[in-house]
């Protein structure tokens, strides 16, 4: 009996040693498993469990007008954390009342508040300590030199996370055509030219503190590479003319909406793009790029493109005449009329006093038997393609041009005539009439300077050619007088003034004509250029949707010529040759009241900015927010450069970045 519990007791106990060495084999295998069969895997999973890559986003570059003027900026901010675990305890003995007084210092607080402060999280070791937000660049050089953390994150605990925020300058200058790149699209002049501004992001490592907190264990392997900066054909002088000219406008017609371009006639830059929409009463906002997104029926402001088809083909000329009768046309089933005017025209009157009957008798009599012909020159002339240019949104113009189509009717071409039945953006139209102001040559156009890397410019833009010559120089001298007289005698006249030569053609275009139960709603238009006699720029102004209640009149000569000639005025007042004295006689009297106050301060009623350049920073930056400028500031010091020009138009809002020695 015994003999048999003992054999038993033995048996277990041999069955329990078996099953032991079998765990362990079977431990050992699959520890060899893992590292033969996918070592990398499992490393992985082990490393997320602990560790995670984060990226430090790349500082994107600065956007400049062509004149120097930053627009777009990106600053660095750091948030500051402690790892107070990491800190040895004899260091953090010998040297919290030095880095409390540094502390203290830098952030004017009591000592006492750091010292207890950096002592309660020591004892709580804690690994992630907020010390300090949205730190500029400067204090951040201070903190990590302050007593301990000068050490490093690793003896120091001293812990860094940076954000950068991408902020705009001026105010009154285009939120959406200054525009965004981010998940939402790539919009206006940020998204155009993303690829140079982007920069290069780089990859830091962090680790796990808890279920919800990581910290960087490194700053960064290695640095982001800041994107390029920007010069675009913008001139900030030419933009805030533009602005105000048809911001004030839209305000005095109560207008539903608004655009206006300026280009430079010789290289096709485009010097100034506004859009304005209202948003509520006498708030208007850049809210859409109407100059580029958005087609219409041009109206009487295309005639200019017919007329030159004729004479490009032989047909007419400035001698040319047609008898309108008493202002109205019947034709098949459609009548044309005209506003007023009755007997016969030469070809000049009919552009200025923009006559419908006029222009479709012409294009009728020489292309009615063959439309096709016509539209075949506005192809020519390339009208009928999308401009291509950087700025995403551009519309494709639409012309009935499809003579074979089952959809075609021959009314097509007597409405296409004068500016009907088709539609065109408004960059697109102006850019035909560079084209008549540039001897017959249609340039793209441009919206990029020049790219600079570290200082060195790496592109610069030069001219491209869309069209080489779009007509004879005989019939562009002859449409360039007649533009000309428009202005002056014709249905642009009120803009008349003899100290400037000035071409152009009005527009006046029913919109939504239909919808019913609706009073009518029309466009105004202007598109011209000047001086007329040896053009410099061309510009073209949109009105939508002027309040006809307010009983201020909704054509083109009376709403949207004005703003034309209000840029014109201004702009050719500031060329080299013809700037005012009284201009030059007001930045000397800035410059005096300057030196009156602060030894070379800044006076409190300046509206425009004075050269900053060697004043002291304290004493001038009070008087500048004053003047309503969020100033934002690196060095300390004398002022080395300003951001905004020397004679810039103070508005309340706009920054001005300070670089001081």
């Amino acid at each position: 009996m015994i003999i048999k519990e003992k054999q038993n007791i033995t048996l277990k106990a041999m069955l329990f040693v078996i099953a032991i060495i079998l765990v362990a084999v079977a431990i050992v295998f699959r520890i060899v498993s893992i590292q033969t069969v996918n070592p990398e895997k499992y490393q992985k999973i082990a490393m997320q469990s602990s560790f995670r890559k984060d990226t430090i986003k790349a500082p994107r570059g600065n956007i400049y007008t062509s004149d120097d003027v930053l627009l777009a900026t990106t600053t660095t901010k750091y948030n500051v954390f402690i790892d107070l675990k990491t800190i040895d305890q004899k260091l953090f003995d010998e040297k919290i009342d030095d880095l409390s007084d540094s502390l203290a210092h830098l952030f004017k607080r009591n000592k006492s508040y750091f010292k207890n402060k950096l002592t309660r999280e020591k004892k709580r070791e804690n690994q992630y300590m907020l010390l300090a937000s949205n730190v500029d660049f400067d204090d951040f050089k201070r903190l990590k030199n302050f007593p301990v953390f000068r050490k490093g994150q690793n003896k120091g605990g001293f812990i860094v996370r940076r954000e950068v925020v991408r902020t705009s300058v001026i105010n009154d200058f285009g939120e959406r055509l200054l525009g965004f790149d981010s998940k939402f699209g790539k919009v206006g002049l940020e998204g155009a030219y993303s690829e140079y501004l982007k920069g290069k992001d780089a990859i830091h490592l962090e680790q796990r503190i808890n279920s919800k907190q990581w910290k960087p264990i490194n700053y960064w392997d290695e640095d982001p590479i800041p994107g390029k900066n920007v010069y675009t054909t913008i001139d900030m002088h030419i933009q805030d003319i533009t602005y105000s000219a048809l911001q004030n406008q839209l305000i005095n017609f109560n207008a539903d909406r608004g655009c206006a371009i300026v280009m430079e006639v010789k290289t096709g830059k485009i010097r100034a793009l506004v859009n304005l929409k209202k948003v509520s009463s006498e708030d208007y906002r850049d809210v859409r790029n109407y100059a580029i997104y958005e087609t219409s029926e041009p109206g009487s402001t295309f005639k200019v493109v017919s007329l030159l088809a004729a004479m490009d083909d032989g047909y007419i000329n400035d001698s040319t005449t047609v008898d309108i009768g008493n202002g109205k046309w019947k034709i098949r089933n459609q009548t044309v009329t005209d506003d007023y005017g009755s007997g016969v025209y030469d070809l000049a009157e009919i552009l200025s006093k923009s006559s419908n009957v006029g222009t479709s008798k012409l294009i009728n009599k020489y292309y009615g038997e063959a439309p096709e012909k016509f539209f075949d020159k506005i192809k020519k002339w390339k009208l009928t393609e999308k401009l291509g240019v950087e700025i995403k949104g551009e519309k494709t113009p639409y012309f009935p041009s499809d003579t074979e189509s089952k959809n075609w009717s021959y009314s097509s071409l007597i409405t296409s005539s004068y500016g009907y039945g088709l539609s065109i953006t408004p960059l697109q139209l102006l850019t035909f009439y560079n084209g008549v102001a540039n001897k017959g040559t249609i340039l793209q156009p441009l919206f990029l300077e020049k790219v600079e890397d570290n200082g060195k410019i790496i592109f610069e833009s030069e001219p491209i050619v869309r069209v080489e010559k779009i007509t004879s120089q005989e019939n562009l001298n002859q449409m360039v007088g007649m533009l000309t007289e428009a202005v002056e005698t014709g249905t642009a006249r009120s803009i008349y003034t003899p100290n400037l030569k000035m071409a152009g053609k009005t527009g006046t275009t029913r919109v939504e004509y239909w919808k019913k139960n609706q009073t009518q709603q029309y466009q105004a238009s202007f598109c011209g250029f000047f001086p007329s006699d040896e053009p410099m720029y061309s510009c073209i102004v949109v009105v939508q949707k002027p309040d006809r209640s307010l009983g201020k009149g909704f054509y083109g000569g009376l709403v949207a010529a004005p703003v034309f000639k209000e840029i014109a005025g201004k702009i050719f007042l500031k060329l080299p040759l013809n700037i005012e004295k009284d201009t030059l006689t007001k930045k000397i009297n800035i410059e005096k009241r300057i030196v009156r106050k602060y030894q070379n301060s800044i006076h409190s009623n300046t509206k425009y900015l004075p050269n900053l350049t060697g004043l002291v920073a304290k004493e001038v930056i009070p008087d500048l927010e004053n003047l309503g400028l969020n100033v934002e500031f690196k060095g300390n010091g004398r002022i080395v450069k300003q951001s905004l020009p020397v004679g810039f138009r103070i508005k309340r809002g706009n920054k001005l970045y300070l670089d001081l020695e």
